[in-house]
């Protein structure tokens, strides 16, 4: 039964321990000295907590700034330079959202660095947590129900289309915008009021709350002014998200980066989803098979 060594990360990679441990395994913690709770081991620096770990599970995202650790609960940063020089040549890293240039630093150490979200299946069931979650921002942050209401959902994608059917659920008017015939043929036989990319514009005004899933700018000065000033506009996207921060603060507009929902409201849930998919990347890994790469975005 492989021993584990959990660093960094949110109420995910706490609820994660749990579970491993419950199953039998050993499990080190390292990178939470500000949460108060129960640890079954606790250690006080990264030496102590790598040894005789097989598998190291770092946090999602994997960092939240250039080459450091994403820590919430820590009150120093950790280095990802420090950690990758200590990994032994057996052991394997397993996170979620690794970017490019920390892929690059893994391979400098002769790391194996497995990224989580390279998952269909994750990338599906975090899709729940984050819909879940964006429609608790938008009723705690609006005096509006959600029921009747005009909403916009960016984006056709897992989250989307999730997020488009929990919307539609609870009574409200979605219009989602697509940018394929697939995704506007799906959105259409699921009910919305489907429009392509180019059609965003004329659906702007009169929408109470957009949701936004693309991952580029697609909110911008340019239609910005076409949205209500007493709209909520919800950007679920990755960096470098889908609203232009800066030109709708200039026009006095609301917009909340809402990025690591599923480790905000559902911490429990999503670490039985990121259990089963470490003990699949696990059992990859004893079969010598490879990670599989993904087919298009990723969820935080």
């Amino acid at each position: 039964m492989p021993a584990y060594s959990i660093i960094g990360g949110d109420k995910r990679n706490l609820a994660l321990a749990q579970l491993l441990v419950r199953d039998g395994h050993e499990v080190k913690l390292f990178g939470f000295e500000m949460y108060d709770g129960e640890f079954f081991v606790k250690c006080k620096n990264l030496a102590e907590t790598l040894k005789h770990a097989e598998y190291i599970i770092a946090p999602t995202p994997l960092a939240l700034s250039s080459g450091v650790l994403n820590a919430p609960f820590h009150g120093k940063n950790i280095y990802l330079e420090d950690l990758f020089r200590r990994i032994k040549g057996g052991q394997v890293v397993i996170a979620g959202y690794v970017k490019p240039e920390a892929q690059q630093l893994a391979a400098r150490h002769g790391v194996r660095l497995v990224d989580m979200l390279h998952r269909e299946d994750l990338l599906m069931l975090n899709a729940i947590p984050t819909a879940e979650g964006a429609l608790q921002i938008a009723i705690a942050e609006t005096e509006i129900t959600l029921h009747n209401a005009c909403v916009m959902v960016v984006g056709y994608g897992r989250i989307g289309k999730v997020l488009s059917r929990m919307l539609q659920a609870i009574g409200a008017k979605v219009t989602v915008i697509t940018n394929s015939k697939q995704a506007h043929a799906e959105a259409t036989a699921a009910g919305h009021l489907a429009v392509d990319f180019a059609g965003l514009n004329e659906q702007l005004p009169g929408v109470a709350i957009i949701f936004n899933t693309v991952p580029k700018i697609l909110l911008d000065e340019a239609n910005l002014p076409l949205v209500q000033r007493d709209s909520l506009t919800i950007d679920l996207a990755s960096p470098p998200y889908g609203t232009d921060a800066a030109a709708a603060r200039e026009l006095g507009l609301r917009v909340l980066f809402s990025g690591s929902l599923p480790g905000k409201v559902a911490p429990v849930t999503t670490a039985t989803y990121i259990k089963a998919a470490v003990e699949d990347i696990v059992r990859n890994f004893s079969q010598g098979k490879q990670e599989r790469r993904p087919q298009n975005g990723k969820q935080t």
